[in-house]
């Protein structure tokens, strides 16, 4: 199995697909326009694929895909490129992850039961600079780590980035250090959470910056070294769900019925009860109503009272493990 992504997914997916399994569709620049469209197709014809699976409701894959000649496309019935398909699969389930999975049924495959959850693998050369960039900062590999994404790419979707940090204050006696993870974009995010923190005082974790000094690879790295991740609805808490790692999302304009929230062993979400949610399908630039009311009422104390909750299963199942490893009775 190969995948098409775009540039910035290669390195989140070329650990578990494997190198050489991984094609950049890089639709905004080589791949742009008729002539990108042309290119990348010459390139899937001479894989020689027999059978292609589109997961996202895009034309302009649909046309690559059916430009290559590829005998068997699926994709969903209802998209823009379904024309373009052999197979048209209605979504149906609740989650993203179950719509996605009914996809194979385009190849007279049996859906997967139970549905599996979404599985990530860490780059070993990643971890390694993601160390470095840790101990550089003096927090080593006993240290708990709380890793927090304050990031969104839409405005609306973003938790006040002060709060990231007066956040880590509350949790001072879980944590021994906090990382402040995201893009070169999110750098005036994690100025205001650091400096929120730096009000603590001489109490306060040691705290790192690593917005814009990670590729993706490195993101999927620094969140694996998390005891517990905080993010609002965005790719940092899809990534730490499919590490196994608590997370913490924080949902304000969209809702967890979407079908987008994290999947994994421990997760929770925090929102607030609001007649104006959900406003967008995947957020927006400014409020429809100008208060950004979704966020701006979610407390420091919920979130923190929510990560205590995931911290004390995460607990409770080590000793657990600790105890049946040991030959402990019950």
């Amino acid at each position: 199995m190969r995948w098409l992504v775009r540039p910035d997914a290669v390195a989140l997916v070329e650990p578990l697909a494997g190198t050489g399994r991984v094609v950049a569709f890089d639709k905004r620049g080589g791949a742009a326009g008729v002539a990108g469209i042309v290119r990348t197709a010459r390139a899937l014809r001479a894989v020689g694929f027999d059978a292609a699976i589109a997961v996202q409701r895009s034309l302009r894959t649909a046309l690559v895909l059916a430009a290559a000649g590829i005998p068997r496309r699926v994709g969903f019935a209802g998209a823009p490129g379904a024309p373009f398909y052999h197979r048209r699969v209605v979504a149906s389930g609740e989650h993203a992850r179950d719509r996605l999975l009914g996809l194979v049924s385009g190849l007279d495959l049996p859906r997967p039961e139970p549905a599996p959850d979404p599985r990530l693998v860490v780059d070993p050369r990643a971890a390694a600079e993601v160390a470095a960039l840790l101990a550089a900062a003096g927090i080593g590999p006993g240290h708990r780590l709380l890793v927090v994404a304050p990031g969104s790419a839409w405005a609306t979707k973003r938790w006040p980035a002060a709060r990231f940090g007066r956040l880590a204050t509350m949790l001072s006696r879980e944590f021994d250090a906090v990382a402040v993870v995201g893009s070169r974009a999110d750098a005036a995010l994690a100025g205001e959470a650091l400096r929120a923190l730096a009000e603590t005082g001489s109490g306060a974790p040691v705290a790192v910056d690593l917005c814009g000094r990670t590729d993706v690879a490195g993101l999927v790295a620094s969140i694996a070294r998390a005891r517990l991740v905080v993010a609002n609805d965005s790719a940092p808490g899809h990534v730490a769900g499919a590490l196994g790692i608590p997370v913490v999302s924080l949902f304000g304009p969209t809702v967890p019925s979407f079908g987008f929230a994290p999947i994994g062993p421990r997760t929770a979400v925090v929102e607030r009860a609001l007649d104006c949610r959900p406003c967008a399908r995947h957020g927006g630039d400014a409020c429809p109503i100008r208060t950004h009311a979704c966020m701006e009422s979610i407390e420091v104390t919920q979130v923190a009272s929510s990560a205590r909750s995931l911290l004390a299963v995460e607990d409770a199942a080590s000793h657990a493990a600790a105890g049946f490893a040991g030959g402990g009775a019950a």
